[in-house]
C-alpha cells in the first residue's frame, strides 16, 4: 500500500515542539528531548536550528541550558511549525499559487486539490500546540481507562 506521508522531519519538528510545550516555561535539553520523543540527536539540532531561525524556539546557555519556546504555546500552530521546518504546504502543484498547469483550464481534479488544500491549510492553521500539549496521549488514555476498570 502507498501512503501520502509526511515527511519525518516535520514530524520530529511537531514531536519536538510538543515536547517542549509540555514544560510551560521550562528548558528541556536536546538530549532529553532526543530520548523521550525517540529523535536522532544530529537530526533534533538540525530541526531545532530550523524552529530558532522562524522565531518558535529559544536556546538558553549555561547550566541549566537547553531550548524552549520562544512563545506561549496557545500562539504557535501545526502549520507555523511545518513551515518552518519545510516551507509552505502544497497539496499540488498546482495550489502553490505561483505555477500554472496548462492544464488547469480544463483540468476536473483542481477543485478537488484546491479544496484539500484549503482544508488541509485549516486544520493545521487551527491546531495549536496548546490543544495538543493538553491532550492525553491514546497510550494515556488507555492506561487510565483499564487503572479504573480494576
Amino acid at each position: 500500500m502507498s501512503l501520502m506521508q509526511i515527511p519525518r522531519k516535520i514530524e520530529y519538528a511537531l514531536r519536538a515542539m510538543i515536547y517542549m510545550a509540555d514544560r510551560p516555561g521550562g528548558v528541556a535539553r536536546g538530549t532529553e528531548i532526543a530520548h523521550h520523543e525517540q529523535i536522532p540527536k544530529y537530526y533534533l539540532e538540525k530541526v531545532i536550528r530550523d524552529l530558532m531561525r522562524r522565531g518558535l524556539v529559544h536556546a538558553r546557555r549555561g547550566p541549566g541550558g537547553g531550548y524552549q519556546l520562544a512563545r506561549a504555546a496557545s500562539g504557535i500552530s501545526f502549520r507555523d511549525i511545518i513551515e518552518a521546518v519545510e516551507g509552505p504546504i502544497t497539496l499540488n502543484v498546482c495550489t502553490d499559487g505561483s505555477s500554472s498547469c496548462a492544464l488547469q483550464p480544463t483540468c476536473r481534479m483542481y477543485r478537488v486539490w484546491e479544496k484539500g488544500q484549503r482544508v488541509l491549510l485549516e486544520v493545521f492553521s487551527d491546531t495549536t500546540l496548546a490543544e495538543i500539549a493538553s491532550s492525553k496521549a491514546p497510550s494515556e488514555t488507555y492506561a487510565a481507562a483499564a487503572g479504573s476498570k480494576s
